[in-house]
């Protein structure tokens, strides 16, 4: 299985004190870093394709590849944010 990695200065696990994003506030991040979709997905191994069906809410993420995706953007809380 391959592992998440954190956004630039995020710890791999953040706390949940740290707060979750909304799509809208995921791809506001994107635009204030200038940084692609693609190369965000890319440099840590996923599909670009269902890094973008993610972001626009149309996979529920509930487990495999969408799931930790959601995860690395911070639109669900990491399993060890569940502990």
């Amino acid at each position: 299985m391959q592992s998440i990695k954190p956004l630039a200065g995020q710890p791999p696990c953040a706390a949940p004190e740290d707060g979750l994003r909304t799509e809208s506030e995921a791809k506001a991040a994107f635009m204030a870093t200038g940084t692609t979709v693609a190369d965000w997905a890319r440099q840590r191994g996923f599909s670009e394709a269902l890094t973008r069906m993610v972001l626009a809410g149309k996979r529920k993420c509930l487990r495999g590849q969408s799931h930790q995706i959601a995860v690395a953007l911070r639109l669900k809380p990491s399993t060890c944010d569940q502990q």
